[in-house]
């Protein structure tokens, strides 16, 4: 992605750094995407096909003080409603980085696998709950991340949810080598307490993977649980990723997995998927992304079907 740098005496006035030593960069994205599917729960006169366009812009902000500290902000919005929403900054030196909303490192370490660019579900995204690729560890307010110690970081993270309890989130991984393989163990979690006194809708969530490459080859292995109002809810989702790089311009991958539910043997949530991402020239990719879900929930009407989406993303 080329970035465009800004050092002008305007910003001197604007944020108090020197010219010479403030970087400031603008990057951007744009999507074109075409998706058809078809469910067990979609009527005859559903629609089945969309055209939708997005587009996503982003300014960054670094700077190194006198004594090494560094300091990065952003702002950013994601094409949903035009508006710079999404922001976030950290400070960091040996002693680690301290991260805040967007930046944040609370959920750093969370193993997600729905690695291929635009999975679909039918336009029931709202119905279709606990995907079996996702973490559910949610993000945090402020963080801190430590350093790399030979391998070895972790997180800790505290978000503030309005309400009597808060959110804390930690998080851990190591990485070291097998031979030519580079190996990733990683675990996240959070946990929210009761809204109120006695409301018995405290939650927490964990995560686990592993990640293995080689080459060109990306294998991820994955755990997400979920506990929901006092564990009157207990989803356990297992799944597994694979991407391959066949060549500078070529990228395959797919994924499987399962979410369950131990509070209810009638909840049950499959999807696989697979595609590939090609670089047309640089700064312009193409990419074809087919998956296929089950999904049913006990006094809900089961769900199943399949989505093809075919994208092209500009980068700038």
């Amino acid at each position: 992605m080329r970035k465009v740098l800004l050092a002008t005496t305007a910003l001197v006035a604007m944020g108090g750094v020197s010219a010479a030593s403030a970087d400031i960069s603008v990057s951007g994205g744009h999507e074109l995407k075409y998706q058809t599917w078809g469910g067990a729960a979609a009527g005859a006169a559903d629609n089945s096909n969309s055209i939708s366009s997005s587009t996503s812009y982003k300014i960054s902000a670094s700077s190194v003080a006198d004594n090494g500290m560094s300091m990065t902000g952003y702002t950013a919005q994601d094409g949903s409603s035009g508006a710079f929403d999404d922001y976030g900054f950290t400070i960091s030196d040996d002693w680690g980085t301290i991260g805040v909303k967007g930046s944040e490192s609370g959920d750093k370490f969370e193993t997600n696998t729905d690695i291929t660019d635009d999975e679909g579900y039918n336009g029931a995204t709202a119905t279709l709950d606990h995907h079996p690729t996702d973490s559910s560890v949610s993000g945090s307010d402020v963080s801190y991340l430590s350093p790399d110690m030979n391998g070895f970081q972790f997180s800790v993270g505290l978000a503030d949810t309005g309400k009597k309890a808060d959110r804390t989130a930690y998080g851990a991984q190591y990485k070291t080598s097998a031979g030519d393989a580079s190996i990733t163990i990683k675990y996240a979690a959070d946990s929210t307490g009761d809204s109120a006194s006695g409301a018995g809708d405290k939650s927490s969530a964990s995560s686990m993977g592993l990640v293995v490459a080689s080459g060109n080859l990306t294998l991820t292995v994955a755990q997400n649980d979920t506990n929901v109002d006092n564990d009157a809810e207990q989803y356990t989702a297992g799944s597994v990723a694979v991407a391959y790089k066949v060549s500078d311009v070529l990228t395959v991958e797919a994924y499987t997995g399962e979410t369950e539910d131990d509070k209810d043997a009638g909840f049950e949530f499959k999807d696989t998927g697979y595609g590939l991402t090609y670089t047309v020239v640089s700064g312009l990719t193409a990419s074809v992304t087919h998956n296929s879900w089950d999904w049913k929930d006990t006094g809900s009407a089961a769900d199943s079907g399949t989505n093809t989406a075919v994208a092209l993303n500009l980068s700038f």
